[in-house]
């Protein structure tokens, strides 16, 4: 097999690496430790004096300093704070690697948790695609969708153009990251600079108007520095919803490898959109349509830019010990309008035609602006005490978030009627004369601190304890804003303030350097702030929700450590839940409900031999109920929760069939799925989305080691499915598409 473009050293490179260290050292260092914790950001502006001070070099033969260009395995997460095996993560983690992305062209986020298993989507009233869900609870673009191992706030199109690898932690994690992280967290790692030149340009075109051109490239610019940027232009279309967007991000990092290590990096992202529309259920479930069918009009549009920067800093105190300090600053502008098709009245799945009419209605349009400060230290060391050894993980976080929302008045919000079209004449090219004209009606703004520490300690020669907590603080200001018919504009502003504790703790038994066992017990809480936009005087001073999560589980490598299997037993469950109850209706809420999740998770991932390759996530939750609620809805108790299917998994399989050719084919899917009903979480009795399978075919022909040619047929089928399930309707996945790419690598 030719060598494929790695972002890393060369072999034979001598990588300045620190010494090993003694067992055990005196514990000044772990003062000096927290006291650079404390001050780590002032560090920023003093690291270019002492980058040129590198640590005794090691010889290292073949080194790669990135598995997720290679290989679609890897044995290592930043997940947990700090470059961890993850063998010593007592939690279900499965991994995304940009080979896998690149194999099965998952161009967006949404695309690529298709492939990690037990994860759905909701559509929204608004038309956003970013409400996931994980084993069973929402995961809240919020605090669940991370960058580096920092939120990812606000909604936008978020592409994988300078995405590395994607990392899904399931389970409670409020003790690592803060509010948010029932069903678990998303982190997105982005490429990083590094000690080689090398370049790689991938254009691809295709069917329905697909065009899309990106580029990485890295120079090395100096003995440790490094200067990476990639690129992105996408252009496509969806037979009527289109894709047009554009992204850059610059990353320069100076003295890789040694004891002060700064990267200082941008990342800009326009997108203008036409979105798919939505289509009502018709009959209790998707319409037999043809795939891809767009049933809106010239009028939708998604209009959105991401911008933020980031600084980051890592200290090197010798020995393995190193304090990690990031700092983003960034904004969100994001301004939408799309369409729900429904049909005439009479229409049933028999009597449905090409004939038949469609009316196509407006959802409620938005605008909104998001605008986020993030700082972080994160502290690793090893320390010997008492005779036994203990990794240490600690650190601080801090946000400052603010956001700005809109809502549409005038002819819009009158009169949503945007034509109508006929089930066969999808995309029929209605333009409709009002367009959405916006007024301020909420705004926030929110600070929040966290400080946590955590003690992974070896206390026998195969076992190891997991003990952790955490602080948070949070408050906020939150001010709605009312427009009465013929009456001035008034303010409602409701304060909220939380400080609740996290807690996380595991038992590992890792007999072989091969084999590890866990079992773990974790906590998140969600405030009233969750959503940031219903936070009243009747919640306010509602105390947060709690959840926990308990899981079994066993990673076992095989092969000389060339596959991993990973499999997980869990029980995740929120114990206190918001609810209304008829005796405080319009007053507050109560934490009366209560609902859990349990199942068992499978990966299988790495070579079974030289040539074949193999990616498998599997998850079945045969459980997913509502168990206690407020008496206003007590009849949902005992349904399923909505959004969770019983069976969901995705497979990747590759074969080198000569040196120069390369052919792989995946699957994913899920059976029957029901959308929320109502506020309470229960599963909806009158619509659903039946059980899909879509199949991804690739391959790829190496002419020599600087051109690669790759040709992708996604949905080979032409299945017609429902990938994102609202109440009311429901958006249909992509259609049959065929893509072609010429990858230069020089």
């Amino acid at each position: 097999m030719s060598e494929r473009f790695t972002p890393g050293l060369a072999p034979d490179h001598a990588i300045p690496a620190l010494a090993d260290r003694p067992s055990s050292r005196p514990s000044p260092r772990m003062a000096l430790g927290a006291m650079m914790l404390a001050t780590s950001m002032s560090t920023l502006a003093q690291t270019a004096a002492t980058a040129d001070q590198v640590m005794p070099a090691v010889e290292v033969k073949g080194a790669r300093e990135n598995e997720a260009k290679e290989s679609i395995r890897t044995s290592t997460s930043s997940i947990g704070k700090g470059q961890q095996s993850i063998r010593d993560i007592p939690q279900s983690i499965n991994v995304m690697t940009e080979k896998l992305m690149d194999d099965a062209k998952l161009t967006t986020l949404r695309e690529a948790l298709h492939y990690s298993a037990g994860i759905t989507f909701a559509a929204t009233e608004n038309g956003t695609d970013q409400d996931i869900r994980l084993r069973g609870f929402p995961v809240a673009t919020t605090g669940d969708l991370l960058i580096d191992g920092m939120r990812d706030p606000s909604q936008y199109d978020r592409d994988t153009f300078n995405v590395d690898r994607v990392e899904v932690m399931r389970g409670s994690a409020s003790m690592l990251f803060g509010r948010g992280s029932t069903g678990g967290v998303i982190n997105q790692v982005t490429k990083k600079p590094f000690l080689s030149t090398q370049h790689e340009v991938m254009t691809t075109v295709g069917s329905h108007g697909n065009a899309r051109v990106t580029g990485d490239f890295n120079f090395k610019t100096g003995e440790n520095e490094a200067l990476r940027l990639n690129v992105m232009r996408t252009k496509a279309g969806n037979k009527g919803a289109e894709v047009d967007k554009f992204g850059i991000a610059p990353t320069y990092s100076w003295g890789i490898g040694t004891r002060d290590e700064v990267s200082l990096g941008f990342f800009h992202l326009e997108t203008d959109n036409v979105p798919m529309a939505g289509v009502r259920y018709l009959g209790g479930t998707v319409p037999d349509l043809n795939a891809g069918n767009f049933y809106g009009t010239n009028s939708d549009y998604v209009l959105g830019t991401a911008s933020y920067a980031t600084a980051s800093h890592i200290h090197r105190f010798g020995e393995g010990a190193e304090l990690r300090s990031q700092l983003r600053v960034g904004q969100f502008d994001r301004s939408q309008w799309g369409t729900t098709a429904s049909f005439a009245a009479g229409t049933t799945p028999a009597n449905l035609t090409g004939s038949t009419r469609l009316n196509l209605v407006g959802l409620a349009p938005r605008k909104d602006q998001y605008r986020g400060t993030y700082l972080q230290s994160d502290y690793n060391d090893k320390y010997n005490w008492f005779g036994l050894e203990h990794k240490i993980t600690a650190g601080i976080d801090a946000a400052v978030e603010e956001a700005d929302r809109y809502g549409a008045y005038g002819a819009v919000t009158t009169n949503f009627n945007k034509g109508s079209t006929t089930a066969g004449n999808p995309d029929a090219g209605l333009q409709l004369n009002a367009i959405p004209t916006f007024r301020p009606n909420s705004a926030y703004s929110a600070q929040a601190i966290g400080l946590y520490a955590q003690d992974l300690v070896q206390i026998a020669p195969a076992w190891k304890l997991l003990g952790g907590i955490r602080f948070d603080h949070f408050n906020g200001r939150f001010r709605q804003i009312a427009y009465p018919i013929g009456g001035a504009p008034s303010e409602t502003t409701t304060s909220l303030s939380e400080s609740p504790f996290s807690y996380r703790g595991g038992v590992l038994y890792q007999p072989t350097d091969r084999a590890s066992f866990h079992f773990s017990y974790g906590t998140s809480f969600n405030t009233s702030a969750d959503t940031y936009q219903f936070v009243t005087a009747q919640n306010a001073n509602t105390p947060p929700e709690k959840s926990r999560n308990i899981e079994l589980g066993a990673k076992l490598d095989w092969l000389d450590g060339k596959l991993s299997t990973r499999a997980a037993i869990f029980h995740t469950e929120k114990f206190n839940e918001r609810t209304t109850d008829a005796d405080f209706a319009g007053s507050a809420y109560l934490l009366s409900g209560r609902r859990h999740s349990q199942g068992i998770e499978l990966d299988v991932v790495g070579r079974l031999t030289r040539k074949l390759e193999l990616y498998l996530s599997y998850s079945l939750i045969p459980t997913a109920v509502i168990d206690q609620i407020g008496s206003a809805q007590a009849n949902v108790v005992g349904s399923r929760v909505g959004l969770t299917p019983r069976q969901s998994g995705a497979a990747w399989l590759s074969y080198q069939v000569t040196p120069q050719l390369r052919v792989a084919g995946g699957l994913h899917g899920a059976s029957q799925n029901r959308p929320l009903q109502g506020t309470s979480g229960a599963a909806s009795t009158t619509a659903q989305a039946p059980g899909y399978v879509v199949g991804d075919l690739m391959a790829e022909y190496v002419f020599n080691e600087k051109y690669t040619a790759q040709l992708n047929v996604n949905n080979v089928a032409n299945r017609n499915y429902g990938d994102q399930l609202y109440p009311g309707f429901v958006i249909t996945g992509a259609p049959r598409t065929a893509l072609l790419s010429l990858i230069a690598r020089f």
